[in-house]
């Protein structure tokens, strides 16, 4: 098994690619998986569905605009697990906003989900990183793309991009690799939430897919498989790097 006997966490676990990544994880054997999320009773329904496997499952809050949520799970880990073996940062959000109606608030907040909050995560989470840990970063194909409506958003998954490479020079002297997984357009519960009519959505989809040369969207579930090996020793070789998993459209 890939993932035998290591500690994981994954952020913004309950849906979407970080379910899916939590289920490919108990399937590649770690040893304690740690999952993270906003809303409590989404969180506690999400560790009960993952505990089926004889395999310790830990629900912890996390939200990104709280420090001090970062703070408090490194304590945890450190007194309960000693270490981390490997963290996959994939909670955020996306407030698409077409120039005119970008607010600096909403900006700035998503920044601090996107960003900032990944940021301080790994810097609590710093001293507890096993030597040869793996870090994943949850980026976007967008962080090479232009779409209308989305430069807030990109620039934000272009900064998390940024923040990748400089962990990887100042973790990689104990062996820490530090990667991300650029995941293209995704069925997943977020487009659920952008507020968008459903004939603005239905639109909006038809537009994406015509400019993915795979013809549709990706599955959670192959996102997680890219995290998976980006998590695991098979990737031993790779620092820095960005993984996309967009059916073509950043590369074709």
């Amino acid at each position: 098994m890939q993932l035998d006997g290591k500690v994981a966490l994954i952020t913004g676990a309950t849906t979407g690619i970080g379910r899916a990544t939590a289920d490919a994880f108990l399937d590649q054997g770690v040893k304690t998986l740690i999952i993270t999320g906003q809303d409590e009773a989404r969180l506690l329904a999400a560790r009960d569905a993952l505990s089926t496997r004889n395999i310790p499952v830990i629900a912890l809050r996390w939200r990104a605009d709280h420090p001090e949520d970062s703070e408090a799970i490194a304590a945890r880990v450190k007194d309960e697990f000693g270490r981390l073996d490997v963290v996959f940062l994939n909670a955020g959000v996306t407030w698409p906003a077409p120039l005119g109606q970008i607010e600096a608030a909403a900006a700035q907040a998503q920044f601090m989900v996107n960003v900032t909050g990944p940021l301080l995560l790994v810097q609590a989470l710093s001293p507890v990183l096993s030597n040869g840990a793996s870090v994943v970063m949850n980026t976007s194909c967008l962080d090479v793309l232009g779409q209308p409506g989305m430069a807030v958003y990109a620039a934000t998954k272009a900064a998390l991009r940024s923040v990748a490479r400089t962990l990887s020079v100042e973790l990689g002297e104990r062996g820490i690799r530090v990667n991300t997984v650029a995941p293209g357009p995704t069925e997943t519960p977020i487009y659920g939430k952008l507020g968008f009519p459903d004939d603005v959505l239905t639109e909006m989809t038809k537009d994406v897919v015509g400019k993915v040369p795979a013809g549709r969207f990706g599955q959670p579930s192959e996102i997680a498989a890219a995290v998976t090996f980006l998590a695991s020793d098979g990737s031993s070789y790779m620092r820095g790097a960005e993984m996309p998993v967009d059916g073509g459209w950043s590369t074709l």
